[in-house]
């Protein structure tokens, strides 16, 4: 692990140096590229994805502001903490998700620090808020696999959420900075540039120590800066590996959701693959317009209560009317 100065000369050297030290894998063989994630896997490590609960009814970031400190409080709060290396990380409405490397134990101190900062914003901007639910736990991830569907996982939170965005375009995480040189080089200013008054907006805070090359990008500290991309990268045999991961896997994420305590939300477009599969497995076809009644209302049951389905997504999918759904679920 780093010290604190270590961490600081990494952060100074990261923006122009971090897509150089993994080996490029794009000469490789399939088995070659799985080789060398494994590898890379082994070699580093703890892994653990913290989050908070995810079925919290307290909203914690109302408006853009309070996304921005989010992630600059999560910027400066991981350059004061030389044991917490971030791979990804993603601020919802009503909860965090970070995917780490470093001792859990440390993760969460992190986490218990950063809380009481996000408390004193509140309370500078004249609101008051209970962050006593605002807890977070860290699930250890121990084998490859797992970690790439947790990254994954994360990276694909925002959009389910909110469906007006992709996961290359929702604003407040790292998402969209996986695999987008682009969007890894964009900046508006540096630290440095800032007047002192700027850097102390930012931070909400008297104490404005950051590295001067850090790139601001929408008024916060830019996540490629701060968070490991290079190692998440390498977890992956390729951007199109990600990306279908990110895109097409739907199982590995419910389960996910279940270990996390978390409400995974589906497109219809990942349900319909569900109710294929599931008619296939159950009723030996992939049509579940053509199913019997009795076999659609237990398909729904399985829709609402394994996949957090709405009535209007199960309607759809199983081609059933309002006063159906409203007598199995109720209104």
């Amino acid at each position: 692990m780093f010290n604190r100065s270590g961490k600081r000369l990494v952060l100074r050297i990261f923006a122009t140096m971090k897509t150089d030290f993994l080996t490029p894998k794009r000469s490789l063989s399939f088995g070659e590229q799985e080789r060398a994630c494994e590898d890379l896997f082994l070699s580093r490590g703890p892994f653990y994805h913290l989050c908070t609960p995810g079925e919290s009814t307290l909203v914690l970031f109302e408006t853009e502001q309070d996304y921005r400190f989010a992630i600059n409080l999560i910027a400066s709060s991981n350059f004061q903490e030389p044991d917490v290396n971030i791979i990804t990380f993603e601020v919802m409405r009503t909860h965090l998700h970070v995917i780490g490397e470093g001792p859990s134990a440390a993760a969460l101190e992190w986490f218990s620090r950063m809380r009481k900062r996000l408390y004193r914003f509140y309370q500078s901007t004249g609101r008051i808020r209970d962050l006593s639910p605002f807890q977070a736990d860290a699930f250890p991830i121990d084998d490859l696999s797992f970690l790439r569907n947790s990254i994954a996982y994360v990276n694909r939170n925002g959009y389910l959420v909110h469906p007006e965005h992709t996961p290359f375009s929702y604003p407040w995480g790292a998402n969209r900075f996986y695999f987008n040189p682009d969007a890894q080089r964009r900046h508006d200013r540096k630290f440095r540039d800032l007047f002192v008054r700027e850097k102390r907006q930012l931070f909400s805070s008297h104490s404005v120590e950051y590295p001067g090359e850090a790139p601001i990008v929408d008024g916060y500290i830019s996540p490629a800066f701060f968070c490991d991309l290079a190692l998440g990268e390498g977890i992956f045999r390729d951007a199109r590996h990600y990306f279908n991961l990110v895109s097409r896997s739907v199982e590995s994420y419910k389960d996910i959701a279940k270990l996390l305590g978390d409400t995974v939300l589906y497109t219809d477009d990942e349900l319909y693959l569900i109710v294929r599969q599931l008619c296939r497995d159950n009723y030996g076809n992939a049509r579940a317009e053509i199913l019997p009644m009795e076999a659609k209302q237990t398909m729904a049951r399985t829709l609402r209560f394994d996949y957090k389905a709405t009535d209007k997504q199960i309607q759809r999918m199983l081609r059933l009317d309002a006063r159906t759904t409203s007598a199995l679920f109720g209104k």
